[in-house]
C-alpha cells in the first residue's frame, strides 16, 4: 500500500487580488517522482511556494508526513554583491534560520562535502559560487537542497538553460535520490532526460485557475499537448515534454 506523503485539498491562491490556482486537490505518495507541466501562467511555480509555506492560501489545506522539506528554485536567491563560497553557500541549507552566519562545524562540513560529492562538485567546493558556470551553480542549488536529507524535494525547472552533461549529471543524482524512496515533485517545461524516472505527471490548465487537468501517467493525451507546450519553441524537443521520445 503507498503511503500518501503530501496532501492538498481544495487549495485556493490569491495573488494581487486574483485567484491563480483554484479548488486544486492532489495526494503524492512516498517515493513518487511527480512532473508538473502546464503553461506558463498555471501556478507551477507558486504551487510549490504555497507546499514550502512561502505563500498564503486563502482557503484550503496541506498534510505532510515530513517536515524536512528540499527546494531546489528557478535561480539562484543571491546575485553577485558579497563573495561566497560553494562550501558556505550549502551550508545554509542545513541553517535556514541562521541566514547570515556561514560559520561550519565539523559535523556540518562532513554533510555538506557529500552532499558536494553526490553532485560531483567537492573539488571546487571552495571556489565563488558567482564564478561557476550555470549548470554549476545548478547542481550547488541541489546540494543545498540534499545536505539536510529532505524527505520530499521539489524542484523548479531545474534543467532551464544547462548543458546535457549537465542534465545527465542531474539525472542520475535525482535516480540514487529516489532509490531511497524519496518523494520528488518536479515543475518543469522540459522531461528530456528525466522523463525515465517520472512515474507521473499532473497537467495544470490554462483556463481553469491553476486546477488538475490531467493525473496519470505518460504519454499525455494528444487534447492535451498545446497546454502542457513549452513557451519557448526552440529551446525544446515538445516530443520530450510529452513523454514520446520512444513513438
Amino acid at each position: 500500500m503507498l503511503i500518501s506523503k503530501i496532501e492538498l485539498n481544495q487549495i485556493c491562491v490569491d495573488l494581487e487580488n486574483t485567484r491563480v490556482i483554484d479548488q486544486l486537490t492532489l495526494a503524492i505518495n512516498q517515493g513518487e517522482f511527480v512532473a508538473i507541466l502546464g503553461a506558463n501562467g498555471t501556478g507551477k511555480t507558486t504551487l510549490l511556494k504555497v507546499i514550502l509555506g512561502l505563500l498564503p492560501m486563502a482557503h484550503g489545506s496541506i498534510a505532510m508526513n515530513s517536515d524536512n522539506v528540499g527546494y531546489v528554485p528557478q535561480r539562484l536567491p543571491l546575485q553577485g554583491g558579497v563573495p561566497i563560497s560553494v562550501m558556505e553557500y550549502v551550508s545554509t541549507g542545513l541553517r535556514v534560520k541562521k541566514v547570515n552566519s556561514f560559520w561550519i562545524n565539523k559535523t556540518e562540513s562532513k554533510l555538506i562535502q557529500q552532499a558536494l560529492k553526490t553532485v560531483g562538485l567537492l573539488d571546487i567546493k571552495n571556489s565563488n559560487l558567482f564564478n561557476l558556470s550555470g549548470g554549476q551553480q545548478r547542481r550547488v542549488m541541489i546540494a543545498r537542497a540534499l545536505v539536510s536529507n529532505p524527505g520530499i524535494l521539489l524542484l523548479d525547472e531545474p534543467t532551464a538553460g544547462i548543458d546535457s552533461d549537465s542534465q545527465e549529471s542531474l539525472k542520475e543524482v535525482l535516480e540514487a535520490y529516489k532509490k531511497n524512496l524519496k518523494t520528488i515533485i518536479l515543475v518543469t517545461h522540459e522531461l528530456e532526460v528525466l522523463e525515465p524516472l517520472v512515474d507521473r505527471v499532473v497537467v495544470l490548465g490554462t483556463n481553469t485557475k491553476g486546477s488538475v487537468i490531467y493525473d496519470g501517467k505518460l504519454p499525455i493525451p494528444k487534447h492535451l499537448y498545446s497546454i502542457a507546450h513549452h513557451s519557448h519553441e526552440d529551446s525544446v524537443n515538445s516530443k520530450s515534454i510529452l513523454g514520446m521520445n520512444n513513438s
